[in-house]
């Protein structure tokens, strides 16, 4: 686990999207309003201000409208008079993405044109435009769910939107349609946040999906009660995630039989982490292959190993702590081939393979973007051997928020023969740079409720997904704040 700062034609029918084939050129120019929905326009630096929420970094980005691939990485730049933020399109019809608040926090926001992406120039007001495309994508949602039971407080999110959007399309000022775009904005993330997290528990109860309720264990030297804890938050789903620390076993696999037994007495699957994203550019490829083969058999009750963690981060294949001008590891000991070497092995032994994903658009080199890595480094000879592909999220450093449903479906298409999930969660911790923040903006605590709550809720709704989480503190957070036992007790009430 390590952060740094810096959707395929079956896909566009369940959101609204059609694939991106046509040329493209032209300058698209961005008006931005206030986020508090007051109608006032942002100079250049005041909308970067935005952007870059509490600490953050650039996070512009152009996309495929339709893979989420990134097909251009920090297109704006500055010009005219007054200055405004702009963007060149490339050859190809392209969706801008960047991280930007509402009311409910920083989420990834997707404007992509009424889902085909734009292929021509134009000046658009940011908020406005946001909101319709947001709308859009929850109108898919709903249509893709016709089970889901609508709640009262989904209700007034919704008519809130629908009536701000209306107040923004008879406007008759770009001021106007940025204060009503920006409020329907936040209204239209209220109602999807409602959507996801009421639907996902549903959704899993009703289709006896025996989903994974996880959590992460990086510290085992206070077993049993974490084991205790974990069976009574998570049960009868329960999974844990055990972190093989090299600094801490030194080599030695016997070093977690205590904890692994500890968690099996309490009737908990196991998922073995044998190396953490931390760690994994100091391995050679043979000594990576040797260090998973030496866990997997010492343990072979462990039903499940994540053979690699937050894959596309830069740091698995850069050494040192700086992406930009660190040493790249040797191109035979890159994460990829450590992948397929792993994940064979393990797939021989008779046990789930699961790799992990780190969920990151626009806070780093395109390069490194979820989707886009995937495609350029999995090939289908390692696919073959993996059965779930999971992703690892921590929202103050790459917000999710309004594109969570668009990334899960387009995780499902990306991987069509594996089971997906959420595999590593966490907020706001001690050992991150506050950035981004979600639900509550004055109560950290209040946040990372809300953050457990919502993402084991909401990971569970798609067909094919086991749900995971995997809260990463586990050990750390979790046994001093009745309040956050609660928000993942919640959602296994819900299963059960």
């Amino acid at each position: 686990m390590r952060r740094v700062l810096l959707v395929l034609a079956v896909l566009a029918t369940c959101l609204g999207t059609a694939p991106a084939a046509q040329a493209a050129s032209g300058t698209v120019i961005l008006k931005f309003y206030d986020t508090a929905g007051n109608g006032t326009e942002l100079s250049a630096d005041q909308a970067k201000t935005a952007m870059y929420g509490t600490g953050g970094s650039d996070s512009d980005a152009l996309l495929d409208p339709v893979t989420m691939r990134v097909v251009a990485d920090y297109p704006l730049y500055d010009g005219g008079s007054p200055t405004r933020w702009r963007f060149d399109l490339p050859d190809q019809a392209a969706a801008f993405a960047v991280n930007w608040p509402t009311s409910r926090g920083y989420s990834t926001v997707i404007v992509d044109n009424g889902g085909g992406g734009f292929t021509s120039g134009k000046t658009i007001v940011f908020n406005y435009e946001a909101a319709k495309d947001a709308k859009r994508r929850l109108d898919a949602a709903l249509a893709a769910r016709p089970d889901y039971v609508r709640s009262t407080a989904f209700g007034t999110a919704l008519a809130d939107a629908v009536g701000n959007l209306n107040s923004a399309g008879a406007a008759t000022t770009d001021a106007d349609r940025g204060k009503y775009g920006q409020r329907a904005l936040s209204a239209v993330n209220t109602a999807n946040d409602l959507l996801l997290s009421e639907y996902g528990p549903a959704y899993a109860k009703a289709h006896a999906t025996q989903p994974w309720m996880g959590v992460t264990v990086d510290d085992t030297t206070t077993y049993p009660s974490w084991a205790t804890l974990a069976k009574k938050l998570t049960q009868p789903y329960g999974w844990v995630r055990i972190v093989f620390d090299p600094t801490a076993d030194k080599g030695n696999v016997e070093h977690y039989r205590g904890a692994v037994k500890a968690a099996r007495d309490a009737g908990l699957h196991v998922l073995g982490q044998p190396v953490d994203s931390t760690f994994a550019s100091g391995y050679t490829r043979a000594r990576y292959l040797a260090r998973v083969k030496a866990y997997v058999d010492a343990y072979p009750e462990i039903e499940a190993w994540e053979v690699a963690n937050e894959v596309n981060g830069c740091w698995v294949d850069i050494k040192g702590d700086d992406c930009e001008n660190g040493q790249p590891v040797a191109t035979d000991d890159r994460i990829k081939n450590k992948i397929a070497d792993a994940a064979a092995y393990v797939r021989s032994k008779g046990a789930k393979v699961v790799v992990t994903l780190y969920w990151q658009l626009g806070t780093d080199k395109a390069e490194w973007s979820t989707f886009t890595w995937a495609r350029a480094n999995l090939p289908a000879s390692t696919r073959q051997n993996i059965d779930v592909v999971t992703l690892s999220t921590y929202v103050e450093d790459a917000p999710m928020g309004l594109a969570f449903d668009q990334v899960m479906r387009t995780l499902q298409t990306e991987f069509p023969n594996q089971r997906i999930a959420v595999g590593e969660l966490d907020y706001w911790s001690a050992d991150t740079t506050k950035a981004y923040w979600a639900f509550d903006k004055s109560d950290t605590l209040a946040g990372r409720r809300a953050v457990a709550a919502h993402y084991y809720a909401a990971s569970l709704g798609y067909p094919r997904s086991v749900g995971g989480a995997f809260w990463w503190y586990f050990v750390q957070e979790v046994p001093g704040d009745t309040a956050l036992q609660n928000a993942i007790r919640s959602v296994a009430d819900k299963l059960t």
